[in-house]
């Protein structure tokens, strides 16, 4: 998926939403600009971005962003990892709250990806969408939300509760259940909530974890 999107109409006037911070508590001058970054960056794409952009839409001075952080860049990837971090606390609490049933553990995955797409949008867009900038394996210290999955599926396999197979590709199937349905909203091809179909989201991602 391509982390630039074509830039739509001119976006909303700041409202209370902009008042959310990602890191910094709401309602703070860095919560603005946290959450004017998230929006334009979600919308254009990082490069697309300035930061007098940034500071416009949260109402501060353009050096109040780098009182807070040394670059743009920066506060991109301190975005993208406070809500991977979430997010990999959420997917483990989901499985370990599943114990040893599989498929309560995939139900309950399947449900903390549509509750936090439908939360939060914007910031699951902007996640969803510079997964390939900020997202890739290996970088140290990093939580790894996939990495969680990719071992229960292993475990799943060893316990004879899911057909043998690439660990890592039958993760790929099974978020991409999920993942897709959130990149079609994102297009304007539908609008509704994905937590209205949780259910038949979570036998469809456990349909694909039996078939690849």
């Amino acid at each position: 998926m391509s982390q630039t999107r074509h830039t739509g109409p001119a976006l909303a006037a700041p409202s209370d939403a902009d008042n959310r911070g990602v890191i910094a508590a709401d309602g703070t001058p860095m919560a603005r600009i946290e959450r004017a970054a998230l929006v334009l960056f979600a919308a254009s794409g990082i490069d697309a971005v300035t930061t007098r952009a940034i500071a416009t839409r949260a109402g501060v001075a353009e050096g109040s962003i780098y009182r807070h952080f040394p670059s743009k860049e920066a506060l991109a990837r301190a975005l993208f990892d406070a809500i991977h971090g979430r997010l990999y606390e959420l997917v483990e609490d989901a499985i370990t709250g599943a114990g040893n049933d599989f498929e309560a553990a995939v139900a309950q995955v399947v449900a903390v990806y549509c509750e936090a797409a439908d939360r939060d949008r914007t910031l699951f867009e902007y996640h969803l969408t510079h997964m390939f900038r900020f997202g890739r394996i290996g970088s140290p210290g990093r939580p790894d939300p996939t990495a969680l999955i990719v071992k229960r599926i292993n475990q799943a396999m060893t316990e004879g509760d899911c057909p043998r197979g690439d660990a890592e590709l039958k993760a790929a199937a099974a978020l991409g259940v999920v993942l897709q349905p959130a990149a079609h909203r994102m297009a304007g091809r539908f609008s509704f909530g994905l937590s209205q179909q949780t259910d038949s989201l979570a036998r469809a991602s456990l349909a694909a974890l039996r078939a690849a």
